[in-house]
């Protein structure tokens, strides 16, 4: 079966919804599509397809969605239905969306499968007439926050054919970070361990072209008022660059740059936390707070 596997979307509760939608359009540069429900569908701009949902009420993630083929949907959906999961179907139910089928993680967290309507290739001198130069390219990853997350990652990998590209264990071998891909990319979705069932996201990650496509998004942060929490650097897990903030409404955002592709036959990295004197940055320097590393929405 063929197919462009990403992460597509994702849906983001905020505490401030208008604040939150003048920031990620005035500030982040994203493009308001269309507002349904209560919903507010913001896109990058350089094709019509949303990638950040937001809704008032609280913080986290309400659901976030992998791009698949139809073939392929129809296909999980069946493999789902035969577990005996609770699986919906959502065809056409946001914008751009063609099928969808939507069903929930053993954290509590809702996972989508959808396929949308326009699949070009992301074309900078084809944006939209008003998107900021600075602006993110697409969505990138997502990493979790799950009270369940060896469940989670079971589930991924037996019903949907995730495959675990990095891990994170402690010395008795349970799992405290995780990171997944569905396709070529390092990963789509990443697990974080929380003992909080009502945090649901560490955090949503934008892709940059490059190093100084970030460093001249942090400026425009800097001028209106944002701060990095950390970074920027090289992650271990992926090897993208990275910096962190605490955006509008709530919840961590990442810019993130030069994520790694895999070879289909790779093996899952394990790396042990004792061992490790800094989990999250491959060039060294000082570690992240603990905050960083257990505080999430």
């Amino acid at each position: 079966m063929t197919g462009v596997r990403k992460l597509e979307h994702a849906t983001m509760a905020v505490t401030d919804l208008e604040a939150s939608v003048d920031c990620y359009t005035d500030v982040f540069g994203l493009d308001e599509l269309d507002r349904r429900d209560g919903v507010v569908y913001l896109g990058c701009g350089l094709d019509e397809n949303y990638d950040l949902a937001l809704t008032e009420g609280g913080t986290g993630i309400e659901h976030f969605a992998i791009r698949l083929s139809e073939e392929e949907i129809d296909a999980y959906e069946r493999r789902l239905a035969d577990t005996g999961a609770d699986v919906r179907r959502t065809d056409g139910a946001e914008p751009g969306q063609e099928i969808g089928v939507r069903v929930t993680l053993p954290s509590g967290i809702d996972l989508e499968l959808v396929s949308v309507a326009d699949t070009r290739y992301l074309h900078p001198t084809k944006a939209t007439a008003d998107r900021l130069g600075v602006a993110p390219l697409d969505l990138d990853h997502i990493n979790l926050m799950s009270d369940a997350i060896e469940e989670d990652v079971a589930f991924l990998e037996d019903h949907l054919d995730f495959d675990v590209s990095d891990e994170i264990v402690e010395e008795d071998g349970s799992t405290v970070q995780s990171w997944m891909r569905h396709g070529r990319f390092h990963h789509d979705a990443g697990f974080t361990r929380t003992d909080d069932p009502a945090e649901t996201l560490h955090h949503i990650a934008f892709q940059f072209e490059s190093f100084d496509h970030i460093k001249l998004f942090c400026d425009r942060l800097a001028q209106h008022g944002y701060q990095l929490e950390y970074g920027p650097s090289r992650h271990n897990a992926g090897s993208n660059l990275f910096a962190y903030f605490w955006g509008p409404g709530g919840n961590r955002i990442e810019l993130s740059a030069e994520m790694a592709t895999l070879d289909p036959d790779t093996e899952t990295g394990v790396r042990v936390l004792e061992e490790e004197s800094n989990t999250v940055s491959s060039w060294g320097g000082s570690p992240p707070k603990q905050e960083f590393l257990e505080k999430g929405s």
